[in-house]
C-alpha cells in the first residue's frame, strides 16, 4: 500500500469511522428480562447482548468504566478529537451520542488530570514566559496604553493589573475554559451559514467549546511536561484550524479569516470583563474619574464587537441567485 492510498483511506475513515453493523444476526436470549432478540441490545430492557454471569472481565470493566476506559472510552474519544476533531464534534452535536464519551464528564476528568500533572511537574509557570520577575508587565503596559489613547484614563501606580494578568497566565486551564466560552456567541453569527453544520444552535456551540477546551487542557499538560511553549502554541493553532475547517466545511482562507475574527471577538469580550473589573477596583480606591474612563471602554468594545459580528454575518450570508 503506497502513501497516497493510505492517506485516501485515512480521509475516508475521518468521514465514516464507525461500524454500526450488528455483532451477530443470531437470536440471543436476554439474561435481564428473558426476551429473545436479534442485535447488539435488547429492545425491551436495553441491556447489551452477550452479558452473563460475573467474571474477572466484569470486574475490570466495572473499574474501567469509572475512568472512561470502556466501550466508546475516554481514550477512544480523545483519539477522535485529535485525528478527526471537526467531524467528531459534528457527529456528536448532530445526534450521534454513542460516538463519544460524555463531553462534560470528559472535561472534568481531564481537568483533574491537569491538576495532577501540574503538581507532579511543579508547573506553576504560565504559557507565556519572560525573564523578568514581573513577567506580565508588558501586557499591563499595553492595556494601560490603550486606555490612555482611547479616553485619557491614566491608571495610578498599582500592581493590581500585574496580579490579574499573572493569575490568568498561571491558570491556563481556567483561562482556556473562560476564553473559549466567549466564542459561543461569535461562532453562532460568524459560522451561521457554513456549508457544514449550518445554523448550529447556541447549545450545540456550548458542546463545541467543551470539546475544544478538552483539547486545550491536554495541550497545557503537554507543555507542563515538555516546557516547549511555542511548539504547543503552534500545535494548538493547527488543531483550532483543523477543527473549524472540518466542522464547518469552509476552505482554507474562508476558515482562517473566520477563526481570526471569532478569536478577536472572544478577546474583546474578555477585555470587557477586565475593564469592568479594573474599573470597580479603581472605584473602591476612590478614583472615580479614572474608573469612569475604564467603564467608558465597555460600550466602545461592545460597539466594535457588534460591528465585527454584523460584517461577518453579512459577508457569510448566501446571496440570492440572479435570474
Amino acid at each position: 500500500m503506497n502513501i497516497k492510498t493510505a492517506y485516501r483511506m485515512f480521509k475516508q475513515w475521518q468521514h465514516t469511522p464507525f461500524d454500526n453493523e450488528f455483532a451477530s444476526n443470531n437470536t440471543q436470549h436476554c439474561a435481564n428480562c428473558g426476551h429473545d432478540f436479534v442485535g447488539n441490545y435488547c429492545p425491551y430492557c436495553s441491556q447489551k447482548s452477550g452479558l452473563g454471569p460475573i467474571t474477572w472481565h466484569s470486574v475490570w470493566r466495572s473499574i474501567a468504566e469509572v475512568w472512561g476506559m470502556h466501550n466508546r472510552s475516554l481514550l477512544f474519544s480523545l483519539a477522535q478529537l485529535f485525528l478527526r476533531p471537526g467531524y467528531f464534534i459534528g457527529d456528536y452535536i448532530n445526534g450521534k451520542r454513542q460516538v463519544s464519551f460524555p463531553p462534560v464528564k470528559m472535561l472534568a476528568i481531564i481537568a483533574v488530570l491537569g491538576v495532577i500533572v501540574d503538581f507532579l511537574t511543579g508547573a506553576i509557570h504560565g504559557m507565556i514566559q519572560v525573564d523578568k520577575d514581573d513577567r506580565m508587565s508588558y501586557i499591563t503596559v499595553a492595556f494601560s496604553w490603550l486606555n490612555v489613547h482611547l479616553n485619557g484614563a491614566f491608571p495610578p501606580p498599582s500592581d493590581y493589573l500585574n496580579k490579574v494578568f499573572l493569575w490568568l497566565n498561571t491558570h491556563p486551564d481556567l483561562l482556556s475554559l473562560v476564553l473559549l466560552s466567549f466564542l459561543i456567541i461569535p461562532n453562532y453569527f460568524i459560522f451561521r451559514f457554513a456549508p457544514r453544520n449550518t445554523r448550529h444552535t447556541l447549545p450545540q456551540g456550548f458542546f463545541i467549546q467543551v470539546f475544544s477546551t478538552v483539547v486545550f487542557m491536554i495541550m497545557n499538560m503537554i507543555y507542563d511536561i515538555t516546557t516547549m511553549g511555542w511548539f504547543v502554541l503552534l500545535l494548538g493553532a493547527v488543531m483550532i484550524f483543523r477543527t473549524y475547517r472540518q466542522l464547518f466545511g469552509y476552505g482554507v482562507w474562508g476558515t482562517l479569516w473566520r477563526v481570526v475574527m471569532a478569536f478577536m471577538c472572544g478577546y474583546t469580550l474578555l477585555s470587557i470583563l477586565l475593564n469592568i473589573n479594573y474599573g470597580i477596583h479603581l472605584q473602591r480606591l476612590d478614583l472615580g474619574d479614572v474608573a469612569r474612563g475604564y467603564f467608558l471602554n465597555v460600550p466602545i468594545a461592545i460597539l466594535i464587537l457588534v460591528v465585527i459580528l454584523w460584517l461577518c454575518y453579512i459577508i457569510s450570508k448566501p446571496r440570492a441567485k440572479k435570474h
